[in-house]
């Protein structure tokens, strides 16, 4: 009888088995969805902050190369770490919360990461020359846009 009891409660149990499992994998399910979104990039701080601390700061560097240029190994470092920061931030311009619902917001933007990457491995080569032809490619990148959003 006791053995009768035991089948009968395990028929009786396995659809709370089920439930269970599956309430278990929807748990994970959801985790792993909202872990997703956690994960998905998203804007930090302000469009003006952006702006001011990092994009305008290091744009000047590719700017006004011409006026103070690289004297020293660290001299290009730093620029070579300015240009990759600024190449980044344009990357940071095209995910939700900066990205614009422009055409032109996203050429404006892929011109300056492509000018950025550029001013980078001329700073890499030390190529002052090189430094001083992307500025119109920067110039342009950063006017555009501020003549389509301003």
């Amino acid at each position: 009888m006791k053995t009768h009891n035991n089948v009968t409660d395990r028929v009786k149990r396995a659809p709370l088995r089920l439930l269970g499992g599956l309430g278990l994998a929807g748990v994970v399910l959801t985790m792993t969805a909202l872990a997703a979104d956690n994960a998905a990039p998203q804007a930090s701080a302000s469009m003006s902050e952006l702006m001011t601390r990092i994009v305008q700061p290091t744009s000047d560097a590719v700017f006004y190369v011409s006026r103070t240029p690289p004297q020293s190994d660290d001299d290009w470092r730093q620029l070579e770490n300015k240009t990759l920061m600024l190449a980044e931030s344009a990357n940071l311009l095209l995910i939700p919360g900066y990205l614009r619902d422009q055409d032109q917001w996203i050429r404006d933007s892929l011109l300056m990461r492509d000018a950025a990457v550029a001013a980078y491995k001329a700073a890499q080569a030390k190529d002052l020359p090189a430094l001083e032809e992307l500025n119109n490619a920067l110039y342009e990148s950063c006017e555009n846009c501020h003549m389509a959003t301003r």
